[in-house]
């Protein structure tokens, strides 16, 4: 997992940029998050995408666990706040639902605590698979949320 915000490159670049993938997908946010409508967008090579969303963000128990097997999540705050609950997959059990052709599995809540990330407008968060996460989460009251999810397969990281 790593996250940070967008704009200190400075920061993060060195760790980021080793896997072209990923310089790839944060200069196409730099470039494109704010106009792009909701969708998905392909980007060019298989299985790298991008899914412009909104919603509210709901109380954490009405929120989904899911994990990716085959896929890394970049995920970026265009506009609004969220918390991303996350934990080791291996705490989770076993899967409720498998969709292979999206390559998601959803859990039941783990036992104990886990990790929250709160992301603000300009913050990205890079989960791997294994990373159970729970989007969505309202900090405080409900807000609308703009964001986005680019989807890099796991075999076009370098």
């Amino acid at each position: 997992m790593y996250i940070a915000p967008l704009d200190t490159v400075d920061l993060w670049r060195d760790g980021i940029h080793r896997a072209a993938i990923f310089s790839d997908s944060i200069a196409w946010i730099s470039n494109h998050a704010a106009e792009t409508p909701e969708g998905i967008h392909e980007l060019g090579r298989a299985g790298w995408f991008v899914n412009v969303q909104s919603y509210h963000t709901l109380e954490a128990d009405r929120c989904v666990w899911e994990n990716h097997t085959h896929t890394v999540d970049l995920q970026y705050i265009i506009d609004g706040i969220e918390g991303i609950d996350v934990a080791a997959v291996s705490r989770l059990g076993e899967p409720t639902i498998v969709k292979p052709e999206s390559d998601t599995q959803k859990f039941n809540p783990p036992a104990g605590e886990t990790t929250r990330l709160v992301m603000e407008s300009g913050m990205f968060a890079i989960l791997m698979p294994g990373e159970a996460h729970r989007p969505k989460v309202a900090i405080g009251p409900s807000v609308h949320v703009r964001k986005l999810v680019v989807k890099i397969p796991i075999d076009l990281i370098g």
